[in-house]
C-alpha cells in the first residue's frame, strides 16, 4: 500500500500578503461593471503604446489591473482575474508584484507551468522577497519537484522561522519522501506555534499510519475530528484503522462519513469500496473503486497542470 501521505494531496494554503491570495479568501460578491475596470486601465495603456518607460503609467496599469482581478475573484470569476493580469503583463512585462500575482493566480487555476515562470522572473526581480519564495514553493510541491519545493521553503523559513503554516508544509514534504524523522519535527514545530491547527495533528496521524502504529494514529485523528467532525482524510484514516482491525462494520460507518463530506477524495472511494466488498456488497463496492479510479486521474491530471495559451490581444 502506498504512503498515506501520497493520497493526501498537498494542502497547505499559502499565507503570502498578495491581493489576489486574500481575494480568494473573500465571501463572492458581484462584480462591478467590467467596462470600468477597462475604462480605468485604458488611459495607462495608451501612454505605454507611447512611451513602454512611463513609470507613472506603468505604475496605474499595475494598480488598475490588480484591483479589476480583485474584484472578478471576490464575484468568483477565475477567468476574469487571470485576463485582467494577462492583460497587464502585455503592457508591464516586469514588475514584480503584478508577476507575483499572476503567479498566484495561476497557481490557484493548475496553470503550474505559468505559474512557476511568473514567480521565477518575479524572484529574480526581487532577490530574497519572502513572500514570493513561499509561493514558488508551494506550486514546486504542487509540481511535484521535491528538492526544489524543499530548498525554497528551508529558504522561506529562514526568513520567517514562525510561520506555523510553512512548517507544516515542510513536514509534508519530507513524509511524502518517507524522512518521518525530520518531518515529525517540523510538524511538531508547526503545532507549537498554531496549537489550535488541525492539519499537523492530521499529517503526524499519517506518518503513523503509514508505519501500522494504529493506535498513536487513531488518537491523533481524533484529535483531528475534535475539532473538525467533517475532516475527510480523518475519517479516512479512521475507517483504514477499523479495516486493517477487521472492524468491517465500523470501517464502513467511517468511509461512508468520509465519502459524504469530502466527495472528491479518491482514497477515501477506494478504502470504502474495499470495505463493501469485505461486507458483500459487491455492486456497491464496483460503483466506489469506479469512481475511485476516475478521481484519482482527475488528481493526477490536476498534479500535472495544464498551460496557459497565448490570449489573443484585448481590444482597446
Amino acid at each position: 500500500m502506498k504512503r498515506w501521505s501520497s493520497f493526501a494531496g498537498l494542502v497547505f494554503t499559502i499565507q503570502a500578503a498578495s491581493t489576489i491570495l486574500h481575494a480568494q479568501q473573500a465571501p463572492t460578491q458581484p462584480a462591478k461593471d467590467p467596462a470600468a475596470n477597462d475604462d480605468a486601465m485604458k488611459p495607462f495603456e495608451a501612454a505605454l503604446r507611447t512611451n513602454p518607460h512611463d513609470a507613472d503609467a506603468r505604475a496605474g496599469e499595475v494598480k488598475a489591473a490588480i484591483a479589476a482581478a480583485l474584484e472578478a475573484k471576490r464575484a468568483g470569476d477565475n477567468d476574469g482575474a487571470m485576463v485582467y493580469l494577462v492583460r497587464a503583463r502585455k503592457f508591464v512585462p516586469d514588475d514584480p508584484e503584478l508577476l507575483f500575482d499572476f503567479g498566484v493566480q495561476a497557481e490557484v487555476m493548475r496553470l503550474y507551468k505559468d505559474a512557476e515562470e511568473a514567480l521565477k522572473q518575479a524572484l529574480a526581480l526581487r532577490p530574497g522577497d519572502a513572500e514570493i519564495i513561499y509561493a514558488l514553493g508551494h506550486v514546486e510541491l504542487d509540481e511535484q519537484k521535491m528538492p526544489q519545493g524543499e530548498a525554497h521553503l528551508r529558504e522561506y523559513l529562514q526568513l520567517k522561522p514562525g510561520d506555523a503554516s510553512a512548517h507544516y508544509g515542510l513536514g509534508k514534504l519530507l513524509h511524502m519522501e518517507a524522512r518521518d524523522e525530520e518531518a515529525r519535527a517540523e510538524l511538531q514545530r508547526s503545532i507549537a506555534l498554531q496549537p489550535h491547527q488541525t492539519e499537523s495533528y492530521y499529517e503526524l496521524g499519517g506518518i503513523e499510519l503509514d508505519l501500522q502504529h494504529n493506535g498513536q494514529a487513531a488518537a491523533l485523528f481524533q484529535k483531528v475530528l475534535e475539532r473538525n467532525p467533517k475532516h475527510g482524510g480523518a475519517l479516512a484514516g479512521m475507517g483504514l484503522i477499523a479495516y486493517r482491525e477487521k472492524g468491517y462494520a465500523k470501517a464502513e460507518a467511517w468511509l461512508k462519513a468520509a465519502v459524504v463530506h469530502a466527495p472528491e477524495y479518491s482514497v477515501a472511494h477506494l478504502y470504502y469500496s474495499m470495505v463493501l466488498a469485505r461486507l458483500g456488497k459487491k455492486e456497491e463496492a464496483e460503483k466506489e473503486i469506479a469512481l475511485a479510479k476516475s478521481l484519482a486521474e482527475k488528481e493526477r491530471q490536476d498534479q500535472r497542470g495544464y498551460v496557459l495559451s497565448e490570449p489573443e490581444a484585448q481590444p482597446h
